[in-house]
């Protein structure tokens, strides 16, 4: 688990102490009177499934909510994955239908039809 989330490991120990299973909601009200968790990791809580877990389930249920969120992170820091104009299927088919390229640049037609005629100052 990674170290934000070390004291939500410690949390779960004190929770099982006496326990052999929690709910998730157990372990948010624990969690949740601890001041030293912080609000991120308890967000994290709610992306774990109700129910009720052993001490190991539990601790799987929030590696696989961090790994979650991680991979979202990662995901959502990725670019965007631009595409040369010659690797696109319309190029493809330009070339099969002997097309030139620039005949696929779509470039600015004009203004937009619900665009105001442009007058000059003073017009």
């Amino acid at each position: 688990m990674p170290a934000e989330t070390e004291r939500l490991r410690q949390v779960v120990d004190e929770l099982f102490h006496d326990r052999l299973r929690v709910t998730r909601r157990d372990l948010y009200s624990a969690a949740a009177a601890d001041i030293h968790v912080p609000a991120e990791t308890l967000a994290l809580l709610n992306e774990i499934p109700e129910g009720s877990y052993s001490r190991a389930e539990m601790l799987d249920a929030i590696e696989g909510a961090v790994r979650d969120r991680e991979e979202a992170e990662r995901e959502a820091r990725r670019p965007e994955r631009i595409v040369a104009l010659e690797d696109t299927a319309e190029a493809e088919r330009a070339i099969i239908g002997d097309t030139t390229l620039n005949a696929l640049i779509q470039g600015p037609s004009g203004p937009p039809p619900d665009a105001p005629p442009f007058r000059e100052p003073g017009e």
